[in-house]
């Protein structure tokens, strides 16, 4: 390759890697905006797919409000999309709840995020088992950059309460979960995202590193 055609190749990457940044920190911020004007009211004992279907309604409401960050033009969320996997076709492809895409010319990064409730009846193992995180870590659902997300529904107890039961399963199972050596339960500082939003660091089925955003929401009382 000529020395042009890799400083075009390294700015792409540069270019692309921003827009992954942003991908990352908008579509926090659009889950916090469309929580706060739906509000938790009346979703204590609702379903999974109940909660999701509403969040995604008003996050959708905050995109295309005229009082919109001008960013937000450039996203779509969308639930219940199915994810395209090896050897998965038609309705047997796997179904992810929550799907952020940004919008650019050529290939478009996606942020993918299952829901879990977290209530006495659905609980931490749920939530980072089979159908939650571990999908993302099995690649059961695909992503476009090693990037995905859970969206955790809070119906007893406090987001704390929850955050360090999450943590400590994690602490205490760490090659049960894949995790990274710089991988643990960390919270994330932004200005527009849950005071409960986490990450960790984890290997995916093929042996490469996956960042996991978690953003705890709660829709129930203590």
């Amino acid at each position: 390759m000529s020395v042009e055609g890799e400083q075009q190749a390294s700015a792409t990457l540069r270019l692309h890697q921003v827009y992954i940044a942003e991908l990352r920190e908008h579509a926090l911020a659009l889950v916090w905006f469309g929580y706060q004007r739906m509000g938790p009211g009346g979703f204590a004992v609702a379903e999974e797919d109940d909660i999701t279907g509403e969040l995604v309604r008003y996050m959708k409401s905050v995109i295309e409000d005229e009082t919109a960050p001008v960013w937000a033009d450039h996203y779509s969320v969308t639930e219940q999309v199915r994810s395209t996997v090896a050897g998965r076709f038609g309705k047997r492809r796997p179904i992810v709840d929550v799907e952020f895409k940004r919008h650019k010319l050529g290939p478009r990064p996606r942020l993918r995020f299952e829901a879990k409730r977290l209530c006495r009846s659905s609980g931490v193992s749920d939530y980072l088992g089979d159908e939650g995180l571990r999908a993302f870590l099995l690649g059961h659902y695909a992503t476009t950059h090693c990037e995905a997300g859970m969206l955790g529904y809070v119906q007893t107890e406090t987001e704390a309460a929850w955050a360090d039961k999450i943590a400590l399963e994690l602490a205490v199972m760490p090659k049960q979960h894949r995790l990274t050596d710089d991988g643990a339960w960390t919270q994330i500082v932004l200005a527009d995202s849950s005071h409960h939003t986490y990450q960790t660091k984890h290997f995916d089925g093929s042996g490469q590193p996956m960042l996991i955003l978690h953003v705890l929401l709660r829709f129930g009382t203590v």
